[in-house]
């Protein structure tokens, strides 16, 4: 929309501009993740005494989804931090 004063937002509010959003702080968090969720299948594979009846299905479906849920812990954590920090 173009208003008298130039462009505007659709509904005419002021927005201003902060600092910067830590992405690769949060891209970090996230490759920290994945390389966590490799070394615990590692050892779930290697040095634990679980059977295989249990390992397939943790490794496939538990292991990924609590890599996610740990990539999302510490993207919160980091939003936490930048939002408090202001």
């Amino acid at each position: 929309m173009v208003g008298a004063e130039g462009r505007t937002t659709l509904i005419g509010r002021e927005e201003t501009h902060g600092r910067p959003y830590p992405t690769l702080l949060e891209r970090l968090a996230f490759l920290v993740a994945i390389i966590g969720a490799v070394m615990v299948g590692q050892w779930m594979w290697i040095e634990s005494d679980w059977s295989t009846l249990a390992l397939w299905p943790t490794t496939v479906c538990g292991l990924p989804l609590a890599t996610l849920i740990v990539a999302e812990m510490l993207a919160k954590i980091i939003q936490r931090i930048h939002i408090s920090s202001e």
